[in-house]
This record gives structure tokens, sequence and C-alpha cells, in this order.
């Protein structure tokens, strides 16, 4: 008899214990589960916000001269008329019409830098390169030459392009300005050393 109830209470302790190992892995399942939806949901979140800074780029030099040119054209307001009076003729400003002109192609030039800085940084040699490809007397020998030029010193035109490519996407907006390199400050001259003059000896007695 003793036997049977063991053997019925370990029956029980193990049913009791699969059931809390089942529970628990149905925990971790769902606890998985909801750490995905998360990351799922933040990395939607970040592909809207991308999405839409990328379509921001794209119309923000369109959407900046177009104020400009919309407020520069706006017609003037009227000055208020007496009730009898007739409407007094509108005159143009003609100093604010030449400084939104001036507005206009001020913006336009600081958005032209942008693309002209990366462009020069694919000219020189790559257009020496081009005219000579286009030449119809072209001198492989050259053509190789001016390879050569180039791989010599594309470092530098690699850094200087990187440079103008950031700076192009820093003006659209999608990334940050480069921080300017920090000026090392000079180490200040050591002071020069002063030698305090020896006390003078006292004079002699004079001899009587």
């Amino acid at each position: 008899m003793k036997l049977i109830l063991a053997v019925i209470v370990a029956l029980a302790v193990g049913a009791g214990g699969g059931y809390w190992f089942e529970m628990m892995k149905v925990d971790e399942v769902n606890q998985q589960l909801t750490v995905m939806t998360q990351q799922k949901n933040q990395a939607q979140q970040n592909a809207d916000r991308l999405m839409k800074a990328d379509q921001d780029a794209v119309k923000k030099w369109g959407n900046e001269l177009g104020k400009l040119i919309v407020a520069a054209t706006a017609a003037p307001e009227a000055p208020p008329a007496a009730t009898d009076a007739p409407a007094a003729p509108v005159v143009p400003d003609t100093a604010k019409i030449v400084d939104g002109a001036r507005a206009i192609l001020a913006a336009r030039d600081g958005f032209r830098a942008s693309l002209d800085n990366a462009r020069a940084a694919m000219d020189s040699d790559l257009d020496a390169l081009a005219s000579e490809l286009g030449n119809p007397k072209m001198d492989p020998m050259k053509v190789q030459n001016l390879l050569q030029t180039l791989r010599q010193g594309w470092p530098d035109k690699q850094k200087a392009l990187e440079s103008a490519t950031h700076a192009l996407l820093a003006d659209l907006g999608i990334l940050p300005p480069e921080k300017p390199a920090a000026a090392m400050t000079p180490a200040a001259a050591p002071a020069a050393m002063t030698t305090t003059p020896a006390p003078a000896a006292p004079a002699a007695p004079a001899k009587k």
C-alpha cells in the first residue's frame, strides 16, 4: 500500500513539474515574440523616418527657392483709402524687389556650391582622361600615363570627394554637418630664466 502511494505521489509531482516546465517555456516564447514585435515596429518607424527624410531632402531646394520666388513676386498691399476718396495707385517697392531677387540668387548660389564642390572633386585628371579618350588621335600610352597619375593621387581625391559628398548631404538635411577640426593651440613659450644679481660686496673702510 505504501509503495502504491509513493508511486502516485511521484506521478503527481512529476506531472506538476512537467506542467510548470511547459508554462515556463510558453512564457519564454511569449517574451521572445514580444521583443521581436517591438524590434519590428521600431525598424518600421526608423524606415518611415528615413523615407520622409529622403523625400524632404529631394524637395528642399525646390521648396526653399519657391518660397523666395513667391515672396519676391507678391503684389504689394494697397494703402488704406478714405471712404469717399478713390483708391491710391499701388507703387511697387523697388528696394524690396531688388532684395528679393538677390535673396533668390544667393540661395541658388549656396545650393550650387554644394554641387560644384562634388563635381570639382571628380574633375582635373578625370577630365584629362575623358579628353584624351575623345581625341580622334588617341594615344594609348598617354592614357596609361593619365591612369597612373590618377592612381597615385587617388587617396587625396577620394578624401575630397567624400568630404564634398558629406557636405552635399548635410546641405540637404540628410547628414549632420561635419565638425571642424579642432585647432591646435601652440604651447606657451617657457618663461625666460632670470638670474638674481649677487649682492654687492661691502665697501672697504677708509684708512685714517
